[in-house]
């Protein structure tokens, strides 16, 4: 095995690089969707009138930006446990170099479009090769022992929460700037998925020259001469299928709010695509705290599913207040709220994927984050699918009151979990 630091020093660098891009992208995708949807075509308009978006007091915007995070997801949910069996037998830095390159693909082709269909077909190639982050959980878990599995999750989700952080923050500055408003206006181009692009393709440089390969040759070997869909391998594992359909409801509840957050906050405080990068960068912030320092005090003295537990239920109380505080124009408390969601969703992530990577052998951990990812990928396409839906016909008050229950149907899930496991 190399050197246990090294190896997640570099795989924390290419994560934290690539999701700079991934963070630009989302604050600015809903409404980047909505200006689109807002001059639909033929066979939108048809939808529109299909679904009844069409009347007053509806949102057939908000319809078409979860459409938009749907296609990304539907193609993550189907590619993920692949490119993490491929990753089991052909080695992670292969799989991730590739995956790497397709997302760069995907943002050019995001940026160079202001037609709706261009950016769908965007958004499933960014899919399809967007499993890359199930292929460096595979590499971190091979790097850690097992009882530092929390704390090596917690730097995949702390390179996640820096992603959120200089992400929105770099989203806002590049949509606001003279020379991304010049490239808008008279090329149609969009500068923030440009810089998305050159960091996704900076990341697979980092890919070639840095990270080592993290699969012994043992484990290759024994994964090579297995057979089975990890979907149906992991379903046999106890108690991996509570935590797989944790991992998808948990999802599903957050991404509700992630692909409505723009939208609420646009309504209620007439915020842009900068104040929205804005928030999402202080999403970022409490995500790192807790990330990159939390996590080592909460992982020494609360065992992992009392973690998972109390994360839910932070963010299943926050996300029903939150529209509560927006529409009563109460900024100072919608704000707080963002810190039981964020360190919810942190925590409940992190004792999550030490969990399942606990209770699975070394030589299926990428088909593990594969499988894993995958249902969190189902749960980013119900979540969006739902949660914007709800938001176009209902409002904000039922989007985010349906993302609270299905929180507390994940914990009802989380509290048959064994209180025993394997070290």
């Amino acid at each position: 095995m190399p050197s246990s630091k090294r190896a997640r020093l570099a795989i924390f660098l290419t994560v934290f690089t690539d999701l700079l891009g991934f963070g630009i992208v989302i604050p600015i995708l809903p409404l980047y969707a909505k200006e689109i949807a807002d001059h639909p075509s033929a066979w939108m308009a048809s939808v529109n009138h299909f679904l009844g978006l069409g009347g007053t007091g509806t949102t057939p915007g908000a319809f078409w930006a979860g459409v938009g995070f749907l296609s990304f997801s539907l193609m993550q949910f189907i590619a993920s446990p692949i490119l993490g069996r491929a990753s089991d037998k052909m080695g992670r830095k292969p799989v991730l170099w590739m995956s790497l390159v397709g997302s760069s693909v995907g943002y050019l082709m995001l940026a160079l479009t202001s037609r709706f269909e261009w950016m769908l077909a965007a958004r499933i190639l960014d899919g399809i090769t967007g499993g890359n982050i199930s292929v460096a959980q595979a590499a971190m878990a091979d790097s850690s022992a097992p009882e530092e599995r929390s704390k090596a999750m917690g730097m995949i989700g702390a390179a996640f929460g820096l992603g959120f952080v200089l992400g929105p923050a770099m989203a806002g500055v590049l949509s606001g700037s003279a020379f991304g408003h010049h490239l808008l206006a008279t090329r149609g181009w969009h500068l923030p998925f440009f810089v998305a692009a050159g960091l996704s393709l900076t990341a697979s440089l980092l890919v070639a020259l840095w990270v080592p390969e993290t699969l012994d040759k043992a484990a290759q070997a024994r994964s090579r001469e297995t057979r089975g869909h990890a979907l149906v391998k992991a379903f046999k594992r106890p108690g991996m299928p509570q935590l797989l359909g944790v991992s998808m409801l948990a999802m599903a509840g957050f991404a509700m709010m992630e692909g409505t957050f723009a939208l609420l906050v646009h309504k209620d405080f007439d915020f842009h695509q900068r104040e929205v990068g804005y928030l999402f960068a202080g999403i970022g912030i409490l995500l790192v705290i807790y990330q990159g320092g939390l996590v080592r005090v909460v992982s020494k003295r609360i065992p992992e599913r009392t973690a998972l537990i109390t994360g839910l239920v932070l963010m299943g109380l926050a996300l029903p207040m939150m529209p509560m505080m927006s529409e009563a124009l109460r900024f100072w408390p919608f704000l707080l709220l963002l810190i039981p969601l964020s360190w919810g969703s942190g925590m409940g992530n992190t004792a999550g994927s030490a969990l399942a990577s606990r209770l699975t052998p070394p030589e299926d951990q990428g088909s593990l984050f594969g499988v894993l990812n995958a249902m969190t990928g189902l749960g980013r396409i119900i979540g969006p699918a739902v949660g914007t839906f709800t938001f176009a016909r209902w409002g904000g008050q039922t989007s985010y009151t349906v993302a609270g229950l299905t929180l507390a149907l994940a914990l009802c899930l989380a509290l048959t979990l064994s209180r025993k496991v394997p070290a």
